[in-house]
């Protein structure tokens, strides 16, 4: 994990060095409208992911604006392509901190222009199709029910264990799934009808729409 200024400085300048990453954000909530970010999570080789964890109530991190700040340049890169499972959530996330991520892929809609009705498309059930991989899960981090922990609440550990393995996870889904994208010829199919979708559908649910009621 990155606690400090050195060893964010450090991620920074690997990052800075690949033309593929995966980022995800961790918050406190499952609804982009209403989430803080808690911590974000980057991979950019096999094995080789972070977590800078940015508000979490059982200790001292790096601040919130000042990891913001500090990314921002790499997040907007248009050299670097950002991957993410269903990046249409981070890239809400980020847009409410006054970031726009570029460019982007997605993991879940490489999957879903593969195997549209065949399978499920969250991460688990990618993980274990396709890597044979059982994830860590959500819940088994936070809990369920009236005993549900907020993300800012999961000791350090276990959060970067989770969130170090989802970007893990996701690096090598996009290299597995956008190989047989490219194999079977549908990248015209992902570039020009699914991955617009994601900022089309994001702006919507942000901004929302008028609705003539007369």
């Amino acid at each position: 994990n990155v606690l400090n200024e050195p060893d964010l400085d450090k991620l920074i300048k690997k990052l800075n060095e690949k033309s593929i990453i995966s980022v995800d954000c961790e918050t406190s909530s499952l609804n982009p409208m209403d989430a803080e970010l808690v911590g974000i999570s980057f991979c950019y080789d096999i094995n080789e992911a972070y977590y800078i964890p940015v508000a979490h109530k059982n200790f001292k991190s790096l601040s919130k604006e000042f990891v913001i700040k500090k990314l921002k340049n790499i997040l907007e890169d248009q050299s670097i392509k950002k991957v993410g499972q269903n990046i249409k959530y981070d890239y809400m996330i980020f847009k409410k901190y006054g970031v726009s991520i570029e460019p982007i892929e997605d993991t879940m809609l490489l999957s879903y222009t593969l195997d549209a009705g065949n399978n499920r498309h969250n991460m688990d059930t990618l993980s274990e199709i396709h890597l044979g991989h059982k994830t860590i899960a959500y819940k088994e981090i936070v809990g369920s029910g009236k005993k549900q922990l907020n993300f800012s609440d999961v000791n350090l550990e276990e959060a970067t264990k989770y969130a170090a393995e989802d970007a893990d996870v996701t690096l090598r889904l996009y290299n597995l799934l956008k190989d047989r994208v490219d194999s079977e010829k549908l990248g015209k199919i992902y570039e020009v009808f699914e991955k617009p979708m994601v900022k089309l559908l994001s702006k919507l649910e942000m901004n929302g729409i008028k609705i003539d009621d007369s």
